[in-house]
């Protein structure tokens, strides 16, 4: 934990006041609930998305409702501002979401989105402020991005980040699903998560690069697990929805019934959400 951020919790958890970055506010209303959005970036694709009062990738958060346990734990490595933490404490029901998340100026806005929305007693903070890799290592920098700021990669030897294996980290959690965005480090955190997923089998959201795709697909054979689902928005990765191999059958009735369900919806109703 850093200091940044062990000083905000220690605040908190004596009621006292923790500043906020400078942000504007915007409030929408997303699957007939109050939500609000923080953002700072005029050119940033998530917060562009939060600036028309959405999610990004909602259609592939919204169908993980028919598979995610309510109650759960969700994982979120490479948390960026909170998007998917956030959808996943409000409209997951999850009981806990744990953010990974490197960047200072990503996280400073997680932060920011998870006080304004009233979600400190279900995310958990304290593992902002390092990265997740296949062995402890430090050094690292986050690359500076005036655009797009999830495309922000680490970089060795370039400040005092530190990472460490995530079943280090997660030693003490059993997670339900673990999402993972990275920019090109997927290979090495996966690595560092075998001892987990042998343990407890978490779905897994996993953003591959597209050069990565042969040693992704050798990995999850090898792990036993299978693609559930594969998204892809753009021609350099692919979002691929991966679950314990001897679960699929019964994952993939359940996942794509509500896609099913949604895009029905769509059809009658173009502007209507799912609920």
């Amino acid at each position: 934990m850093t200091p940044q951020i062990k000083s905000m919790i220690e605040n908190l958890r004596l009621g006292k006041p923790v500043d906020s970055v400078k942000l504007r506010l915007i409030h929408a209303r997303v699957l007939d609930k109050p939500v609000i959005f923080c953002v700072n970036m005029k050119h940033d694709l998530i917060q562009r998305t939060h600036r028309d009062g959405q999610f990004y990738e909602m259609s592939e958060l919204s169908q993980l409702r028919s598979i995610f346990p309510e109650g759960g734990v969700f994982v979120d490595i490479g948390a960026n501002v909170g998007n998917h933490t956030l959808f996943a404490a409000m409209f997951l029901k999850a009981s806990k979401v744990i953010p990974f998340e490197p960047n200072p100026r990503a996280f400073e806005l997680l932060v920011q989105n998870v006080l304004v929305n009233g979600l400190g007693d279900v995310v958990d903070l304290s593992r902002l402020g390092v990265g997740l890799s296949d062995v402890e290592s430090d050094g690292f920098g986050s690359q500076n991005r005036v655009r797009n700021l999830g495309r922000a990669k680490l970089l060795e030897g370039q400040g005092d980040i530190e990472v460490y294996p995530g079943h280090e980290l997660l030693a003490d959690e059993t997670p339900d699903l673990i999402k993972i965005d990275v920019e090109g480090m997927e290979m090495k955190v996966l690595s560092g998560l075998e001892p987990l997923l042998k343990r407890c089998r978490p779905l897994m959201m996993v953003e591959v690069e597209v050069s990565a795709e042969d040693d992704f697909m050798a990995w999850i054979e090898a792990q036993g697990y299978a693609v559930l689902a594969t998204h892809q928005r753009y021609h350099v990765n692919k979002n691929h929805l991966i679950c314990d191999a001897g679960k699929i059958d019964a994952l993939k009735a359940s996942y794509f019934a509500q896609q099913a369900s949604e895009d029905q919806i769509r059809e009658g109703d173009p502007r209507k959400e799912p609920v």
